[in-house]
C-alpha cells in the first residue's frame, strides 16, 4: 500500500510539475496583455539592470513581445508527449526567461519595503519570489525531456 500511495503522489506530481508550470506561463503570459502589466513591467525594469531595454521599446511593446514568448514557452513544454525536442527546448526558455525574473530580486530597487530593507518584499518582490519554484520545475522539465 505504501509504494502504491508513493507512486501515486509522484505521478501526480510530475504531472503538475510540467503541466502546471506550462498553465501558469501561459496565463502569465495573457495577463501581459493588460496595460496594468505593463506598468508593473515598466516599474520593475526600469529600476533595475534591464532599464537599457526601455530606450528601445515601449513598456506595452515589450509586455506585447514577453506575452507572446511566455505562451510559446508554455505550449511548448506542455508539448511532451508529442515531441521531446520541443519540450525540452520550452524547458530551457522557461529557465532562461526566470532566471532574468529571479535576477531582478537582487537589481531593482522596488522589490523591498522601502525603509524595511531585507528580508520584507514589497508586492513587486513577493510576485517574482515564486519564479524561484518555477525555476526548480522549468529545470526538472528541460532534465525530464531529454
Amino acid at each position: 500500500m505504501k509504494n502504491f500511495i508513493s507512486k501515486l503522489f509522484k505521478t501526480i506530481g510530475i504531472f503538475i510539475l510540467r503541466y502546471g508550470l506550462g498553465l501558469v506561463i501561459i496565463w502569465l503570459g495573457f495577463l501581459k496583455f493588460k496595460n496594468s502589466e505593463a506598468d508593473y513591467t515598466h516599474q520593475l525594469i526600469s529600476g533595475g539592470y534591464l532599464s537599457w531595454v526601455l530606450q528601445y521599446l515601449t513598456p506595452y511593446a515589450l509586455n506585447q513581445i514577453i506575452a507572446y514568448v511566455q505562451i510559446v514557452i508554455g505550449l511548448l513544454i506542455m508539448l511532451k508527449p508529442i515531441s521531446r525536442s520541443l519540450s525540452f527546448w520550452g524547458g530551457l526558455a522557461a529557465a532562461i526567461m526566470l532566471l532574468f525574473s529571479i535576477s531582478l530580486l537582487f537589481t531593482s530597487h522596488v522589490v523591498w519595503q522601502t525603509g524595511y530593507g531585507f528580508p520584507e518584499l514589497s508586492k513587486i518582490g513577493q510576485t517574482i519570489l515564486k519564479d524561484v519554484v518555477l525555476f526548480g520545475a522549468a529545470a526538472w522539465c528541460i532534465g525530464d525531456s531529454m
